[in-house]
């Protein structure tokens, strides 16, 4: 099992993937870690997920100079449609959205963060074999899902794709932050089901945070 610092992610990452991959980051938020990769990987293509109008604007404006950054205004997720939306906020910069907004109520997490959920807003939503046959892709080198307690609803949903995919950086909770959100050992026990093989996390225990993020690889 590989122990990573979530700041060498990509370091990591670079050992499973080819010079030229294709990813996809549900999730994007500001676009900070989606030019990391555009860079790390400047072969590759990143195709970028975000549904909050107003971060879609940061995410554009801060990746619009990456030639291999493609990005979408929906969430990901199991329905193809709309679905509401529980936008986050810092208490210190009310009116902004941050990066915490999810599909899910808001739960556990309201105890153990200072961020709030003070709005609700109705984004689009598409799901991953969808999109996949509208723009032609037939596997995907590394899906990365940042979703806040939604990222067992997209997987279930992409099933059809599963055997396609490479790479799973998933973030899970060691608490319920989001109502509905799966427990780090059912997600574990699904993808293991699937065929998925968890190779490492950016934790060694769940003590220190409430949350983190799990590597799982496809087996051969």
């Amino acid at each position: 099992m590989i122990i990573f610092n979530h700041h060498h992610t990509l370091t990591i990452l670079e050992q499973f993937l080819p010079i030229n991959p294709i990813i996809v980051e549900a999730g994007a938020f500001n676009g900070t870690d989606t030019k990391k990769m555009a860079l790390k990987w400047s072969q590759g293509t990143i195709h970028a997920f975000e549904p909050v109008p107003e971060i879609y604007e940061r995410l554009i404006k801060n990746t619009h100079d990456q030639h291999n950054v493609q990005c979408y205004p929906y969430a990901l997720s199991d329905i193809n449609g709309t679905a509401l939306f529980y936008v986050s906020e810092n208490p210190k910069n009310p009116g902004l959205a941050s990066q915490a907004g999810s599909l899910h109520k808001p739960k556990e997490r309201l105890n153990v963060s200072p961020l709030i959920f003070p709005r609700t807003i109705t984004v689009n939503t598409i799901t991953l074999p969808a999109w996949a046959a509208q723009h032609n892709i037939t596997h995907i080198d590394l899906l990365w899902l940042d979703t806040q307690g939604h990222e067992r609803a997209i997987l279930q949903a992409a099933q059809s794709l599963l055997n396609n995919i490479h790479a799973v950086l998933a973030e899970v909770s060691f608490i319920e932050s989001y109502y509905d959100q799966p427990t780090l050992s059912n997600l574990v026990s699904w993808m293991e089901q699937q065929g998925f093989e968890h190779v490492g996390s950016d934790f060694d225990n769940a003590t220190k945070n409430f949350f983190g993020n799990v590597l799982f690889i496809r087996k051969k």
